[in-house]
C-alpha cells in the first residue's frame, strides 16, 4: 500500500474516532468493583488440564461454549465472606480487596478450591470487569481448569417464592 495511502486511511480512522460519541463510563471502575454487592460471570476463554499418573499433563483446550459462568455474592463486606454460585452450587468463600482487584477462595466440600480475581479493570468501552478463576479439583489424578472472562455488576436474585397455600380440607359427608 502507497505511502499516502496509509497515511490517509490512519487520518479517516483518527478522524472518525475523535468524532464518534463518548462512551467514558461515569463511575471508577475500583470504586465500582469495591462496593459492588453481586457480580454476574462469564467465561470466554478457558483451558482444561489434568496429570496423569506418570506425571504427564494433557491440555484439552478450547473451552466448550456451554460453560455456566459464576456468581460472586458478597454476603458480608467487614468479615469479607461470599457466597460463589457456580455449576448449580453455593460454596462459601472468603475475598479480600487489593491492587489487583476483587480475590475470591473458596473450597469445595470435595477438597477441591476455586480461585477468582476480577480486576479493577473494564474490558474495552464496556462496563464489564475482567476475570480469571482458576479451580483445582481433588480426585484420584489432579484437574485444573483455568478460564477467563467478563464480569458485570448484578441485581440481588429475588427473594425466593413463598410456598403455596395448602388446599383447604373437605368437609365430609352430612
Amino acid at each position: 500500500m502507497p505511502r499516502v495511502s496509509l497515511r490517509l486511511l490512519l487520518a479517516a480512522v483518527l478522524l472518525a474516532a475523535a468524532q464518534a460519541p463518548a462512551t467514558a463510563l461515569a463511575g471508577d471502575p475500583s470504586q465500582e468493583l469495591f462496593t459492588a454487592k453481586r457480580l454476574a460471570c462469564a467465561f470466554t476463554h478457558g483451558v482444561n488440564a489434568g496429570f496423569n499418573p506418570q506425571g504427564g499433563v494433557s491440555i484439552k483446550p478450547p473451552l466448550d461454549p456451554n460453560t455456566p459462568g459464576l456468581t460472586i455474592d458478597i454476603i458480608d463486606r467487614t468479615q469479607k465472606k461470599v457466597i460463589l454460585e457456580e455449576d448449580a452450587r453455593d460454596t462459601p468463600g472468603v475475598f479480600n480487596e487489593s491492587a489487583t482487584g476483587l480475590n475470591v477462595v473458596a473450597r469445595y466440600p470435595d477438597g477441591g478450591m476455586v480461585m477468582v480475581t476480577v480486576f479493577p479493570v473494564y474490558s474495552g468501552a464496556s462496563d464489564n470487569f475482567l476475570m480469571v478463576a482458576s479451580h483445582h479439583e481433588a480426585g484420584t489424578m489432579p484437574k485444573i481448569r483455568q478460564r477467563y472472562g467478563l464480569c458485570r455488576l448484578a441485581e440481588a436474585p429475588p427473594p425466593p417464592l413463598a410456598p403455596a397455600p395448602a388446599p383447604a380440607a373437605k368437609k365430609g359427608h352430612p
